[in-house]
């Protein structure tokens, strides 16, 4: 985040939705990433709805954590399409998963996750694979005990650090990107549309 932007969220109300969606979920807008967490205070959990049926995201709920809720916020046929690749069917069905019906596979994944804040099971670690996470860096993680990686930003990258690194800059820039326009008086909608249509243009 550049200084400016930084700057620039002290004047803004860091409690409103649309700039917490932004905030946490800017790739996953705008198309550069499958899905992120997005975690918000419960009282906002059907604002968080709304505004992501506004902007055509999917919100599944994860998990209520205190007086919080956690959203895996996705792309549905990004999510599905590389939950569907055969390495990342492979990966998961050693973690008990049929792979064969997406559905099945988000409310496992939400069992497990759910399984690990209340009673402090394993973490489950396939969450880098929900999360869009190249499956070589999920690998890399688990195989490495989150040591030893090349790079961290995003996540810790194990492999293709150039282009993971050119990536997450991508991600700062389109965040800021987002922000500014929140700032200057934009609806997250607008800011979608307009997302929308760039990317038709080019």
């Amino acid at each position: 985040m550049s200084t400016e932007v930084f700057e620039m969220l002290w004047s803004m109300d860091r409690q409103r939705v649309e700039l917490q969606i932004v905030l946490q979920c800017a790739p996953t807008i705008a198309g550069l990433k499958t899905s992120n967490l997005l975690i918000v205070p419960r009282k906002q959990e059907d604002k968080v709805r709304y505004v992501l049926r506004q902007m055509g995201l999917s919100g599944y709920r994860l998990v209520y954590d205190r007086k919080r809720v956690v959203f895996l916020v996705f792309n549905r046929d990004m999510l599905i399409n590389y939950l569907s690749t055969n390495e990342v069917k492979e990966f998961l069905g050693k973690y008990g998963y049929r792979t064969e019906a997406f559905g099945y596979c988000l409310r496992y994944f939400q069992e497990r996750y759910d399984e690990y804040i209340h009673s402090r099971k394993d973490f489950p670690h396939e969450m880098g694979v929900f999360l869009g996470y190249p499956l070589c860096d999920v690998k890399g993680f688990i195989e490495n005990g989150g040591d030893g990686f090349k790079i961290a930003g995003y996540w810790k990258v194990y492999d293709n650090e150039d282009s993971t690194l050119r990536l997450f800059e991508e991600f700062d820039n389109i965040k800021d990107e987002m922000v500014r326009k929140l700032s200057g008086g934009c609806s997250l909608k607008v800011i979608v549309e307009q997302q929308v249509s760039e990317a038709k243009v080019s």
